[in-house]
């Protein structure tokens, strides 16, 4: 079961998180002097890579700092190979099953966006630092920081209060709204709401950043 986060740790650290990340995308913005004739890889590091870091320290010391139990506050137990071997295998199941559910539904919520990222993912072999910039955003920094924020923190809370299936509800239709794109939200609730239960299910927070890392990768291989 996630462990128990106490009402005032949690909004402090949510609310802190999305903070720190306008503050550092403005920063990023000011100081490497981005803009939209710009290196794409100044832009992946102001808007996504410094904001996403920013936001893990932040809720690293909202939460976990000078604690006993450490990161395990937020659910990062140790996970047994299995669970890795089947993270990885989900992780990559998920990318077809979220793109069927994302035509299926389609009559209703219209075309998905997909990611708004400066280059197409082959242009983006062909720059080395853009490339180092995009997997360490997208693939690491990024699933981390919002399986901490959405699954360690907002589900963690609201599962002592409400259950389960609410809490697992309620916590994917937040993350998908924050992704601003109508079309993909149908697809994007199915795999937050199925990664809370893995994390439930799991016991251990790095089930589900592993299945959303593995997720992303996936996705920019797709043409």
């Amino acid at each position: 079961m996630p462990p128990r986060i106490d009402t005032g740790d949690m909004w402090r650290a949510v609310i802190g998180a999305i903070i720190v990340q306008l503050a550092m995308a403005l920063m990023g913005k000011r100081y490497l002097d981005v803009g939209p004739d710009h290196a794409p890889t100044a832009i992946l590091m102001a808007y996504l890579v410094l904001p996403s870091l920013a936001a893990i320290i932040w809720v690293w010391f909202a939460t976990v700092w000078q604690e006993r139990d450490g990161w395990s506050r937020l659910g990062f137990a140790p996970i047994e190979r299995r669970w890795l071997l089947r993270s990885i295998v989900l992780g990559l199941f998920s990318v077809p099953a979220t793109m069927l559910i994302t035509v299926l539904t389609q009559p209703i919520f219209g075309t998905a966006e997909g990611p708004a990222l400066p280059l197409s993912n082959t242009e983006a072999w062909g720059q080395p630092t853009y490339l180092l910039a995009m997997i360490m955003g997208v693939v690491l920094l990024a699933p981390l920081m919002e399986e901490m924020v959405f699954r360690g923190l907002l589900f963690g809370w609201l599962r002592h209060r409400f259950g389960i299936w609410n809490a697992a509800a309620l916590a994917a239709v937040g993350h998908a709204l924050l992704h601003f794109d109508l079309g993909a939200m149908p697809g994007l609730f199915a795999l937050f709401f199925f990664l809370a239960w893995i994390y439930q299910y799991s016991g251990s927070l790095w089930v589900p950043v592993i299945i959303h890392a593995i997720h992303n990768f996936a996705v920019l291989q797709m043409p």
